[in-house]
């Protein structure tokens, strides 16, 4: 087999793959049409005039033809809501698709207008990155989106389920970590040496940063309510373990870029083997170690840039009114403590899987060297 025909094989494989996980996130998460929620276009709004004078909110009579669900075919009016200058007003206008909620209450039905209708356009738009990665990394490019799809299962479909089932989170996500990593690896870098020491450098960053987060939160007291969504889950469900669930966070947030990391210095640290048979092993060692500080340099302003940038609203809520939260109380909020505990642990994680990656490549790519084997590094594990 010729090595085009042997590309579009591959190429086939994994197109037929990613159509595949569609279908199975289809499958987790159900159709846009399960429950209450539907999907409908609006056709026509009518104001209302209000029956209080002094009233700024605004009534309309929006006429909804529904296109999905029980409700598919037929046309029903929600009465619908604006406060002028709120951020929460949801503008409507005729023609546009809107996702409608229908509720029964005392054997009345309760329609009303939930969403602006984002989920098409937001495949478009993932199909649209897809599409420029193919184009731009090649097989590469697709085999790296299939690794995310098969990460999201493991997350959503396993790890959630199994985590609402009672399972103990901590030992859950160290089980997920390494499925992950070994279905990430292996797609991406193939069953090859390389993979197999950018796997064992993950894999003992994330382990490390597992424990430094147990540790942290047992030092700092920290009990896993990090926000309004901790208390409504334990109202759901009061025997989810909180602490448990932010450790598990703090594992799964560590994994992209500690993986990152070892596959950048497992890579690196093969070519240099390539391009320099002179080097030993002392001298492969020292080399990784050079390209690790440089990396950790960048993917330090990267992990404090991406946590910064998520809470910006908060900063400047904080900033606002700085005369209720001082910064001795923004440092003692549990919330706080515990986003600060998830970069210092990702971080802790990344820096300590350098050193851990560096060594196991030395050794393994001088190893081939001494024993005499012409090997690029990129032979299949026996």
């Amino acid at each position: 087999m010729t090595e085009n025909s042997t590309g579009k094989t591959n190429l086939i494989i994994i197109v037929i793959g990613i159509l595949f996980m569609f279908l199975l996130l289809y499958h987790v998460f159900g159709s846009t049409s399960q429950g209450i929620y539907s999907i409908a276009e609006v056709k026509n709004i009518q104001p209302i005039d209000s029956e209080d004078p002094d009233s700024n909110e605004k009534s309309f009579a929006v006429e909804l033809a529904f296109q999905s669900g029980e409700h598919k075919g037929k046309t029903m009016v929600a009465e619908h809501f604006e406060t002028p200058g709120s951020a929460y007003n949801l503008t409507l206008q005729p023609g546009e698709t809107v996702l409608a909620v229908v509720e029964k209450q005392e054997d009345q039905e309760i329609v009303g207008v939930d969403e602006h209708f984002k989920s098409h356009r937001l495949m478009f738009l993932s199909a649209l990155i897809i599409l420029v990665i193919a184009v731009l990394a090649g097989v590469n490019g697709v085999k790296a989106m299939l690794a995310l799809f098969f990460t999201l299962i493991i997350i959503f479909g396993v790890m959630a389920r199994l985590l609402l089932q009672g399972w103990s989170p901590i030992p859950l996500s160290i089980i997920c970590s390494f499925a992950i990593i070994l279905i990430n690896i292996v797609i991406i870098a193939g069953r090859t040496r390389k993979a197999l020491i950018a796997g064992l450098g993950t894999l003992s960053g994330v382990i490390l940063a597992g424990i430094f987060g147990w540790l942290a939160a047992t030092f700092l007291r920290l009990n896993g309510y990090s926000g309004d969504e901790s208390t409504f889950l334990q109202i759901l469900n009061a025997n989810i373990d909180l602490r448990g669930i932010m450790i598990s966070g703090i594992i799964i947030g560590a994994l992209g870029a500690v993986m990152d990391v070892a596959i950048s210095i497992a890579s690196s640290l093969l070519e240099i083997s390539l391009a320099n048979p002179a080097y030993d092993r002392q001298k492969l060692f020292a080399s990784g170690m050079n390209i690790g500080r440089d990396i950790i340099g960048s993917m330090v302003n990267t992990l404090i840039l991406a946590y910064t940038g998520a809470s910006l609203t908060l900063i400047l809520v904080f900033a606002m009114q700085k005369e209720d939260f001082p910064l001795i109380k923004i440092m003692n909020m549990e919330f706080i403590c515990t986003e600060v505990v998830r970069s210092l642990a990702g971080l802790f994680g990344m820096v300590l899987a350098i050193p851990i990656t560096a060594l196991i490549a030395s050794f393994v790519y001088s190893r081939w060297r001494f024993d005499g084997s012409v090997d690029s590094g990129c032979a299949e594990v026996e």
